[in-house]
């Protein structure tokens, strides 16, 4: 690998990046660094990323996250340097989720040793203990109101992409780059 810039950020997977630490190279977890020690790298990004600007800065935090650059295109949301977006949990709503049906085979609830399904009092339907599951239901089928049950917690589920497992790093020791405009 070429000496790398002051403020590049690079993917590492895990292990070479623990080896790199104390080479050149920091993990991009958010952490507060002293400006004194790591001055090159804070005249380059500043408190983009937090910090008091006198004292501290902080790295960007990119540990658990997925990247995105800056800007905006056709359709998209503008973003800004060290915005910070998303959610690794999320709720859905009932209107959030896809329309769709679920078939309901049941047997007849007068049939002998019939048992009832969920929901209480008159009406409910039954499982039919003779009942095997591959005969159609009837065409058109009335059900109680306290036939069926609502399901779920409420709680929020995993909404992680599949991902690899890296670790976002940035050199804070190399070559200082250079900012020509020829």
């Amino acid at each position: 690998m070429s000496d790398p810039y002051v403020g590049e950020i690079q993917a590492f997977p895990f292990t070479f990046a623990a080896d790199g630490f104390n080479n050149a190279w920091l993990p991009c977890f958010g952490q507060l660094l002293p400006i004194q020690r790591y001055t090159p790298l804070f005249a380059l990004i500043g408190t983009f990323y937090g910090g008091n600007g006198t004292t501290n800065f902080a790295l960007p935090s990119l540990g658990g996250a997925i990247t995105n650059g800056q800007g905006d295109g056709p359709g998209l949301q503008p973003r800004i340097l060290g915005e910070m977006m998303g959610s690794s949990t999320a709720f859905l709503a009932t209107a959030e989720m896809p329309a769709h049906t679920h078939t309901l085979q049941l047997g007849n609830k007068t049939a002998t040793n019939a048992t009832p399904g969920p929901g209480t009092g008159v009406g409910i339907v039954a499982v039919d203990p003779i009942f095997n599951g591959f005969v159609a239901p009837p065409a058109n089928t009335t059900l109680a109101v306290n036939a069926t049950t609502q399901n779920g917690q409420s709680l929020p589920h995993d909404n992680m992409q599949p991902t690899q497992a890296l670790i976002w790093c940035i050199c804070y020791a190399g070559i200082y780059p250079s900012f020509n405009n020829s």
